[in-house]
């Protein structure tokens, strides 16, 4: 779950600083207050990476190869002193990705 996190929260600081410029050039009534959302947004994702960061250190846990592919993105870490791989397609990437924005922004995309 860590190594997931990790890999996942600085995906979604990259879609949302590019949603956020995006926004700035779309002519809409009140673009500064979806800005300033996203932008508050940000701040907890970091917030939540920093978390993650520490809590790896203390697990002893280390990510030492991160690779974004045409299928997805692939990571090799090291836990307990044994060596781990793990892989998440793009599909499941946005997936994922829509489902903690989600939960960031208190949106329930079941409805």
């Amino acid at each position: 779950t860590l190594v997931k996190q990790y890999i996942l929260l600085p995906i979604l600081l990259d879609v949302l600083e590019r949603d956020i410029n995006a926004l700035k050039f779309v002519p809409l009534k009140m673009t500064i207050v979806y800005v300033k959302q996203l932008q508050h947004v940000q701040r907890q994702v970091h917030v939540d990476l920093v978390r993650v960061r520490k809590q790896m250190r203390t697990h002893g846990m280390k990510v030492y190869d991160e690779k974004k592919t045409k299928l997805g993105v692939e990571a090799q870490y090291v836990g307990r002193g044994y060596h781990h791989s793990f892989s998440l397609l793009w599909n499941l990437v946005k997936s994922e990705l829509e489902t903690l924005l989600s939960g960031y922004l208190g949106v329930d995309l079941d409805v």
